[in-house]
């Protein structure tokens, strides 16, 4: 009995362990590549265990202690430009989390205290914000499950249209997704305020409201609770790809130019095939629904500053057909970002300024569903901290994102 409730207590400890992934004297360094050269050499760090690439491009890299006097030789002897920004992840992490809690003690009982974008909403809060939409606002607005999750949560989408909230087929479809990289909650968050203000201001956008919208808030339903539960960095979905890793990276699963990863371990695993993940089926059989009328598609990420155009699946790139279009719009949308007060988010191809990857979803919205227009938006970030916004930011990170969507929309 003794040596069960040992092993009882063992068990519980690591559960209890296992609770909340530390990130205590996890470094964050921004480096400064100015050669193809130096950044080639750079890359050789990105699958390592203990290393994780914010930006692909070099940009701010967080090292685990026992990596990090290496990291910063090897920086040395390559003569690679950088600074240290981030001294302890884990206490951003701690202050968010400190934030939330004591947010969230103010608010108990105060009801319907998730309309306000000063905090990060759980995965309960967006879905029941979403159905209560759906109740008050029927003349606009539907909600529905498209899909379930491997840990059996609800994939859900709104559709907003002044046909009854319901896809007319005459008009224009604006198709967004947030939170396909689940550590991105700016993302989600401004996927939200953009519902948020089209359906209980709706008056005052009826220029937006002459398309019809399909949005799926948390395309990750499961790995956005995990990083909010368990892991923060977390970027994948919880599919067991193997016996020792989990979590596909669903931005390169869509079956366009996808390609097969051999380390499962890896935060880039595309799956072991092209839409093997249910929420990338989930939000394909979506498109397809709507295939006559598909005519602008966004994936909302951060972080970055960016407007990114297809295609991205190589380098040299290979541009959209109607790229000078792509360009254009983009650069009117970040004006209007510039014209609130908002950052200057730069406009191009994705592969040649952010990074060459297979299988994204806007490769396969231009490439393969039918869009007139494809993007990836990379939002505006927390400064140093990245990933990790202040909630204090959010009000404005998703006011001025909404910039962007008004922009492109108004085309429409």
């Amino acid at each position: 009995m003794r040596s069960l409730a040992v092993l009882a207590f063992l068990v519980l400890a690591t559960v209890a362990f296992a609770e909340q992934v530390s990130y205590r004297n996890y470094k964050v360094y921004k480096t400064e590549v100015a050669k193809r050269e130096q950044l080639a050499l750079l890359k050789r760090w990105e699958h390592l265990e203990g290393v994780d690439f914010w930006e692909s491009t070099g940009g701010r890299i967080m090292i685990e202690p026992r990596l990090q006097k290496k990291f910063e030789l090897f920086l040395q002897a390559h003569k690679i430009p950088h600074e240290l920004i981030i001294e302890d992840v884990e206490k951003t992490i701690e202050a968010e989390r400190k934030y939330d809690q004591e947010y969230r003690k103010a608010h108990a009982g105060l009801g319907r205290s998730t309309i306000s974008f000063d905090h990060f909403w759980t995965l309960d809060e967006i879905y029941s914000y979403l159905d209560e939409l759906a109740s008050e606002y029927s003349n606009l607005v539907s909600v529905e499950t498209i899909g379930t999750t491997e840990e059996g949560r609800a994939i859900r989408a709104i559709t907003i249209s002044t046909a009854n909230g319901q896809i007319s087929g005459t008009r224009p479809v604006i198709f967004v997704d947030a939170g396909i990289h689940a550590r991105e909650w700016a993302a989600i968050m401004s996927a939200m305020y953009l519902i948020h203000e089209l359906v209980e201001h709706s008056n005052e956008y009826a220029g937006m409201l002459a398309s019809e919208w399909v949005i799926i808030p948390a395309a990750n339903p499961d790995g956005y609770e995990y990083s909010r539960i368990t892991n923060r960095m977390w970027r994948k979905n919880r599919f067991p790809a193997t016996i020792l890793c989990t979590g596909v990276d669903l931005n390169r699963n869509w079956a366009y130019q996808w390609a097969l990863s051999s380390n499962a371990c890896s935060d880039t695993y595309g799956g072991h095939e092209a839409n093997s993940e249910r929420e990338t089926r989930a939000l394909v059989s979506l498109m397809d629904r709507y295939a006559a009328n598909l005519k602008l598609y966004l994936a909302v990420h951060t972080y970055g500053n960016l407007i990114l155009y297809p295609f991205g699946y190589t380098m040299p790139f290979v541009p959209v057909p109607n790229a000078a279009e792509h360009i254009a719009m983009g650069q009117r949308a970040a004006a209007a970002v510039s014209a609130v007060g908002g950052p200057t988010y730069r406009v191009g191809n994705s592969a040649e300024i952010l990074y060459s990857a297979t299988g994204a979803s806007d490769d396969y919205a231009a490439g393969a569903a039918g869009f007139t227009y494809a993007y990836t938006l990379e939002l505006t970030g927390g400064g140093s901290n990245g990933f990790d916004l202040p909630a204090s930011e959010i009000q404005r990170v998703a006011s001025q994102t909404f910039e962007i969507f008004r922009s492109m929309a108004e085309e429409m």
